[in-house]
This record gives C-alpha cells, sequence and structure tokens, in this order.
C-alpha cells in the first residue's frame, strides 16, 4: 500500500514564510501558493522567538465563530502565544488547550490547502494488478519541509495540527502521515532482507523502579526481540566509545538510543555516560553522535532517540533565528543525525507520557515489521497513542514522537521484509525454541555465548557451561538455553536443544545421546527447510544394517519425504544396535555430520546463513545426564565435538551439587580459564536487574489469564516497588506466576496501573482496517 503524498514547501520570505503545496501527481493542479506571517514575541524564559501568524488578509478565513482565544493567536497576540506556550511546556493544559494549540498551527501553515488535499486523499484508490497495489484510499502523507536551519519552524509541535474537526493524525475521514523532510544528500536505504539488527543503547543507568518512558520504550522493543522479529544487542551506561565499538562490530540497521537530553553552550546534546569526567557522564552533540554510529558499510537505516527534545532546536528559545552560525549551531539532533547520513530518524519534541510511549511503540514497530511502509507506520502508531492514550484536550504526548526523514527517501520505503523473520520465527516455533514471557537476566552468560556466533573459528568456545554452586530449581535453566538457541538461530546457527527431560528422561548412555543429537539434528533441517545430508554416524556401529544405504548415492535423486524417512529409520536402527563404540571414531564421525548440516543450511538457505554457519548442540540440566555426561566430556574439546576449521560448539546448564554434577566440577578445575572453555555461574538475578526486567515483563502480555500492561503509577513510591519486586528473590521462573500476583496486588494499591494494550491495538486495528 502506497500513501500519496503531499509536499508542503516553506521558505522564508519577507519577514515570515511562503507556502507552496505540491498534490500527488494526478490529483489536478495545485492550490495557490499562500503567505504566513511571522512575529517575534519574549516567550517565559525572557528571550525572543518568531511565531507563526495569519496575515491581515487572511484573518477572516477564520470566519464570525471563531474563539477568541484562536484569533488572539492566530494574530500573534504575544500575550495569548506566550501563555499557551507555558501552559504546554510545564504540562499544566486547560481543557481545550491541545486542541486550540493545533487550531493556531493548522490556520497558518495549512487551512487554504486543505480542503484540495482533502479532495485527493478520498478520492478512490488507483486499481492495481493486485490488491493493495495502488495508492491507498482515503489516505495521505503531509511532508513538512523547509531548510534545516529555520529553527523557528523546527521547534513547533506541527503533528498536534487540527482542523476544527479532529487533530488531522487522527482524522475520522482519512488517515493521515505527517513527515518532517529534511533537505539532505542522504540516499534512500534497500529494504533489509533479513531480520533487522537493532542495538538498544542507555547513556545510563535503567535500574530505577519507576520506569521512565525511554526505559520502558526500551523493554517494549526487547520484547519484539523475543518474538523473533529481530536480533539485537543492548548496552546501558554506553560512553561514546563503547557505542562506536559496538557499532563497528555488530553494524546495526537500527540504534535505539535512551539518554537525557540537555542543551550545552546553545547546542542540542546527549548525556552519554562517561566514567573520566568528573559527574559521570559527557555532552554529545549531533556531530560527535554521528561519528560513533557510523559504520563500515555506512549510518544505520533508523536511529530513534527516546531523549526529551531530540526533535526540538535549540536556537530558537535563545533568539538566534537571525544569525546564520547560531543557526547552524541550533539545529535539533534528529535534523542533524539526517543531514549527516542517517535515512530515518525517530525523535521526541518533548517529555512523552508512558501510554503514548506505549502506544506509539507497539503500533510503529509492529507496522514496520509487518512490511508496512515507514510512512504508514508511524501514522499508524501515532494514531493509536492518539486514540487510546491521555485524552487529547489534555495533552500532546501522541504528538510528540516526530519522523524525520532525508528527502531521497521515499514515502513508499519499506523497512524491513517481513518475510525472513516470519520464516525464521515459525522455525524457532517447531524447535520449542520461543517461549512467552519474553526472557529477562543472565547477562553475563548471554555475553560470553555471543562468542559461539563468531565468524572467526578459533574464537568460538567448544563448551559453554552455566553452572549453579547448588540446586538449579527456579533460575531458568531450561528458559537461558532456548534464549541462547533463538538467538543463535537469528544469526545464522543451527541450535539443537536437547531436553528438557523429567524424571527418568534424561539421556541414559552415549549411544542415547547420540541418537537424540542426531534426531534433533533432522527435526531442525525439517523446520528449516533444507535438505538433510548423509549420516556418517550410523556406520560407526556395524551392526546397525541401514548404515550403509544412508549415502550420498542411497539419497540421491529422493523426494523430502523419502529423505527423512530413510534418515528417521536409520537413526531407529542405529538406537537398536548393539555393537561396541568407538568414543574417538564416534566424535569424528558425529562432528562431520552435524558441520554438513550446517553446510547444507549455508548452500540451502538465504541470509542470515552463510559459511559461518554452524550446529551447537544445547544440553539441558546434564547433572542428570547419568551414564551420558562422562562420555560426552571425554569427546570434547577446544573445538567442541567438531574441528578447527568447523566447530560444533556444547552449551550445557548443570548444577554442580547434584547428581553428576562433580564430573563437570572436575572439568571446570582442570579446564577453567583455558582457551576454548567457559563457566559462566547461573545464579539468580542482580537486584538492579531483577528490578528492571520483572517490569519489562509486565510490558508484554502473554496468556489469556494475563493480557494486561502493568506499569509504575506516576506517583509511585520506588521503594514500595522494589520491597513488592524482591519478594521474588530474583528467580527467573517467578515470571510464570509469582510476578503476577505481586503485580496485582500492586494495582489494588495504587502502585501500579494496568492496561489492555494489545485490546486496545485490536480495536483500533478493527475501527481503521
Amino acid at each position: 500500500m502506497t500513501i500519496p503524498r503531499v509536499l508542503v514547501e516553506v521558505e522564508r520570505r519577507d519577514g515570515g514564510w511562503a507556502v507552496e503545496v505540491r498534490l500527488p501527481a494526478g490529483s489536478g493542479p495545485p492550490p495557490v501558493g499562500y503567505g504566513v506571517g511571522a512575529v517575534t514575541v519574549t516567550d517565559v524564559d525572557g528571550f525572543p522567538r518568531q511565531i507563526p501568524a495569519l496575515p491581515a488578509g487572511r484573518r477572516h478565513q477564520l470566519g464570525a465563530s471563531a474563539p477568541e482565544e484562536l484569533v488572539a493567536l492566530c494574530a500573534g497576540d504575544a500575550g495569548a502565544v506566550c501563555a499557551l506556550l507555558a501552559r504546554i511546556t510545564g504540562r499544566d493544559l486547560r481543557a481545550g488547550d491541545a486542541e486550540l494549540y493545533g487550531r493556531w498551527l493548522f490556520e497558518c501553515l495549512l487551512a487554504p490547502a486543505w480542503p484540495a488535499i482533502l479532495a485527493a486523499a478520498t478520492r478512490p484508490a488507483d486499481p492495481g494488478p493486485r490488491p493493495g497495489d495502488g495508492p491507498a484510499a482515503h489516505a495521505v502523507e503531509l511532508a513538512l519541509r523547509w531548510p534545516a536551519d529555520d529553527l523557528a519552524l523546527g521547534a513547533l509541535v506541527w503533528e498536534a495540527m487540527h482542523d476544527g474537526e479532529a487533530p488531522l493524525v487522527g482524522h475520522p475521514r482519512l488517515l493521515v502521515a505527517l513527515t518532517r523532510v529534511v533537505p539532505a544528500a542522504t540516499p534512500a536505504p534497500a529494504t533489509i532482507r533479513r531480520l533487522p539488527r537493532v542495538l538498544f543503547a542507555a547513556g545510563s543507568a535503567l535500574e530505577d523502579a519507576v520506569i521512565r518512558p525511554g526505559a520502558m520504550f526500551m523493554g517494549l522493543m526487547r520484547g519484539f526481540d523475543a518474538e523473533g522479529l529481530c536480533v539485537s544487542r543492548a548496552m546501558t551506561n554506553a560512553s561514546l566509545t563503547e557505542l562506536g565499538d559496538l557499532c563497528a562490530r555488530f553494524a546495526p540497521d537500527v540504534v535505539h538510543l535512551v539518554a537525557h537530553g540537555d542543551i550545552a553552550e546553545g547546542r542540542a546534546v546527549l548525556r552519554l555516560a562517561d566514567a573520566e569526567e568528573p559527574a559521570g557522564f559527557r555532552y554529545v552533540d549531533a556531530e560527535a553522535l554521528t561519528a560513533a554510529l557510523r559504520q563500515p558499510a555506512g549510518m544505520p537505516t533508523v536511529v530513534v532517540l527516546s531523549a526529551c527534545g531530540s526533535a526540538r532546536p535549540t536556537g530558537a528559545a535563545e533568539g538566534a533565528e537571525l544569525v546564520d552560525e547560531a543557526r547552524a549551531a541550533g539545529r535539533s539532533i534528529a535534523a542533524e543525525l539526517t543531514r549527516r547520513g542517517v535515512p530515518v530518524v525517530v525523535a521526541m519534541s518533548g517529555e512523552v507520557s508512558e501510554q503514548a510511549s506505549r502506544m506509539f511503540t507497539r503500533g510503529f514497530v509492529r507496522a514496520v515489521q509487518a512490511g508496512a511502509s515507514v510512512v504508514g507506520a508511524a501514522a499508524v502508531g501515532r494514531r493509536a497513542g492518539l486514540l487510546h492514550g491521555d485524552p487529547p484536550s489534555r495533552f500532546l504526548d501522541w504528538a510528540l514522537p516526530a519522523l524525520f526523514l532525508a528527502e531521497r527517501v521515499p514515502p513508499d520505503l519499506r523497512v524491513v521484509d517481513p518475510a525472513p523473520a516470519v520464516a525464521l520465527r515459525r522455525a524457532a516455533e517447531r524447535l520449542e525454541l520461543r517461549r512467552a514471557p519474553m526472557f529477562i537476566g543472565h547477562e553475563a552468560i548471554l555475553a560470553a555465548a555471543e562468542s559461539l556466533a563468531d565468524p572467526a573459528p578459533e574464537r568460538c568456545p567448544g563448551l559453554v557451561a552455566a553452572v549453579a554452586e547448588g540446586p538449579i530449581g527456579g533460575l531458568g535453566g531450561s528458559r537461558l538455553l532456548r534464549e541462547i538457541g533463538l538467538r543463535l538461530l537469528r544469526v545464522g546457527h543451527l541450535p539443537l536443544l536437547i531436553g528438557p527431560f523429567g524424571d527418568g528422561g534424561a539421556p541414559r548412555d552415549l549411544r542415547d545421546l547420540v541418537v537424540r543429537v542426531l534426531q534433533a539434528a533432522i527435526m531442525a533441517a525439517d523446520a528449516l527447510g533444507i535438505a538433510p545430508p548423509p549420516l556418517s554416524t550410523v556406520g560407526v556401529d556395524e551392526t546397525c544394517r541401514r548404515a550403509a544405504f544412508v549415502t550420498p548415492a542411497a539419497l540421491r535423486g529422493l523426494d523430502a519425504d523419502s529423505r527423512f524417512a530413510l534418515l528417521h529409520t536409520a537413526v531407529a536402527e542405529f538406537a537398536a544396535a548393539t555393537g561396541p563404540l568407538n568414543e574417538h571414531v564416534l566424535r569424528r564421525a558425529l562432528g562431520r555430520d552435524l558441520a554438513a548440516f550446517a553446510a547444507a543450511a549455508a548452500a540451502g538457505l538465504g541470509e542470515p546463513f552463510g559459511v559461518s554457519s554452524r550446529v551447537v548442540v544445547l544440553g539441558d540440566e546434564v547433572h542428570r545426564w547419568v551414564g551420558a555426561l562422562r562420555p560426552l566430556l571425554t569427546m570434547l574439546n577446544r573445538d567442541g565435538l567438531g574441528t578447527p576449521d568447523r566447530p560444533v560448539p556444547v552449551v550445557v546448564t548443570a548444577s554442580l551439587l547434584e547428581d553428576e554434577g562433580v564430573v563437570l566440577r572436575r572439568l571446570r578445575d582442570e579446564r577453567a580459564g583455558q582457551p576454548g572453555f567457559l563457566f559462566p555461574e547461573l545464579t539468580r538475578m542482580s537486584p538492579a536487574s531483577a528490578i528492571l526486567g520483572f517490569q519489562w515483563v509486565l510490558l508484554h502480555p502473554w496468556q489469556e489469564r494475563y493480557p494486561q500492561v502493568y506499569t509504575a503509577a506516576r506517583s509511585s513510591s520506588r521503594v514500595a516497588i522494589e520491597k513488592s519486586l524482591g519478594e521474588l528473590r530474583g528467580m527467573p521462573t517467578a515470571v510464570r506466576r509469582e510476578l503476577y500476583l505481586i503485580a496485582n496486588v500492586l494495582t489494588f494499591n495504587g502502585v501500579f496501573v494496568a492496561a489492555d494494550d494489545e485490546g486496545a491495538l485490536r480495536t483500533y486495528e478493527e475501527r481503521f482496517r
């Protein structure tokens, strides 16, 4: 679906502005251009500020019934303008202020062209070869374009425009997308045809018990990662250097930065951590941020700034409109990033409320992941925030997220092709790697596990053993393995999950373990739709009758069903065979077969699979593998079950206290610190990680009995939240039940607020299908 673009071109002329509205091709002649006046007023901080006003010749268009306050605003009355802006800035709005503000901006900028825009936008959609190919009926993009250094225009929240019937972005007669087009040579990006890589970075710690909107924004985005819609990395207390290093290594398509917005020496800045500074942070302007974001292949496609005021210029508030050098210094961070090479920037014109932030984020990200244009996605997110957020008569939060586009970015740009994500998510579900609710905690173990995907074989460990010094129950080890497997699958590797098992269900001996590994490999090939390779492992036991038939020649010419049937039969006969097994011969054959599965994925699938793809074996609670753990550890070396050029790493969870745990403890004592062997501790979450993580889970409903979103109320006591969530003792498994019991109690006591975001989005989607 393409949303037709209406370009609203504004430039300085005769002490004010000249406006020209260009309708889409085939929509009839554009309306005649018109002028907008400019009046300088002194704002509440004592700074001169330019604001738009209606020329005297246009004021009669307001009509005799126009409210007196609107007439005063449009006439440039300094007292009326400053009083309204003061109430908006101080979030002390009176009933009707949001509409009044929107009406003022609309009358000044768009009113003369609005009838023609409505006529063009509500015409029937042009027919196309398939449904949805033509321009969307009853939809329009209003692309506002003016010089990047016009600080007076950039300082106003044009997304709040109101035509007297409704806010434009929530209009009942048409879908309106409002974008800010930045004059820049930044080229249009190509659609991402793999899972997008998303970097979450916070310029400070996020362990505050009461989630700030920015931290909650980050938590919502982490939920989309948990759903298998992206590949993510996260960092908190990020310094500029650390941000640059991770961007260079990870090459993110989307960077979401949570930071404090500020003004320093007349420039818009963000505060990022810096241990060498006395205050613990440093100010970073757009130039420095651009240098950190730049990758060998260029800039990220999208940058999201969850920083108050990141969409607002600074010079307008300091009277710098008419000084060229000051105008350049006063541009908003968002506009500067767009000018310096980022095609798409989402930033905030002010402090956004939690509910508006949630609704905008859910609507925007889901629309992008579903393959909608970035312009359409922003319109969906904003409208969802408007219709189900704080009443528009009270606040402007729904209007504060602003979408900046470089002028070469087409309005129908699809940031993401959803097909790869859909395919991998289905495969993850078949492999039982995706489980609700979203995963939290164990950051150190996940960081250690990242090396499993290192394209350099020599840097890939052969064994990562997440071990608990005591009982393992309640620590979330099984979920941890699934999370590692899901992350590996999304970056192009084949995770084979062995377990979890009930009492008596764990592998009994080496043969049983090898059978389960082969069965998991065949199931992974089936789930991903790749042609399974021959199995040399079954030939290690000479009593296995089927072994001679599982060869390249035997599989050649068979259809997929026949190939899988033959392999399953061979593995079943190997399981029933009784011949002796030589561990060294078995290891070489198994490693060769697993490497062949990885090669088949690289040959038969597109990105993210490739020459660096490898199989990773995930073993759950291996201390229960009595009879199988010792021979497994005997076969492992620095390359896991593989070879130096094709490693097959193994990841396990275990208690060092129970059953065969003493065997793994001995190995840890012998191998800890040696290349290829990692033994991170599996333990409870730290208090800071648990407080934040539990609240992130509560942002994502995951069962019919838990359909609501729980967030901290504005008046919440941090101490009360920390004390209540502290009762869960940092146990990750508490997210399945106990967390919601506490959330309900906190809601009853007014500490938390419950909301049905999913129901609101469904209502929105049905209403505007």
